[in-house]
């Protein structure tokens, strides 16, 4: 991941904050920049090996 600047401690306190106090909050949260793009690729790379071995996967149930 690209060198990225630190965020505004203030903005990650507002954030939480509204986080905690809404009435149904995410499980998961990422704070800041760059972090989904990274995570969205690792997830896709992650469903595309899970696809690949789909084939194992049915076979291994007999």
């Amino acid at each position: 991941m690209k060198n990225q600047p630190s965020g505004d401690p203030a903005a990650a306190a507002r954030t939480l904050l509204t986080i905690v106090d809404s009435a149904e909050p995410p499980l998961r949260v990422l704070f800041g920049q760059g972090f989904y793009p990274m995570i969205q690729q690792v997830y896709a790379d992650r469903l595309k090996t899970w696809a690949d071995g789909q084939d194992l996967s049915a076979a291994s149930h007999g």
